[in-house]
């Protein structure tokens, strides 16, 4: 069986980095972009059944970031993870779904445990 790709979108590498640790321990193939630009990069020569994607980036923010990738590739997953908590976050959230994604609660800081639980909601068994 294939592995299943995983995409970790966020500016901060260390985030990337710790999430592609918890997620290679699980059997996933996980790739980090440091920016919405870079991720949409990845997408046009790689298939990804999820990305996981910070909300605030400089560049294309993760609203953006999710709409594009939805349209490079429909089928992909796209789960919001922030720890930009704001008076804002509701109406972000709302714009993230209406992009394509998903909003399960991702607040950072989060645990590897958390994470994986969200996201076998998620991702086909």
């Amino acid at each position: 069986m294939e592995r299943l790709k995983i995409l970790v979108i966020d500016d901060t590498r260390i985030i990337g980095t710790a999430l592609k640790v918890v997620f290679n321990e699980e059997g996933y193939d996980t790739d980090i972009a440091c920016s919405g630009e870079e991720a949409l990069e990845m997408a046009r020569t790689k298939n990804y059944d999820l990305a996981l994607i910070d909300l605030v980036m400089p560049g294309l923010d993760g609203v953006e970031t999710c709409s594009n990738l939805k349209t490079l590739q429909p089928n992909i997953q796209c789960l919001l993870m922030t720890g930009h908590i704001d008076d804002q976050l509701q109406q972000k959230e709302l714009d993230f779904i209406k992009a394509g994604g998903k909003v399960r609660n991702l607040y950072k800081p989060f645990s590897g445990e958390e994470v994986l639980k969200v996201i076998s909601k998620i991702l086909p068994q």
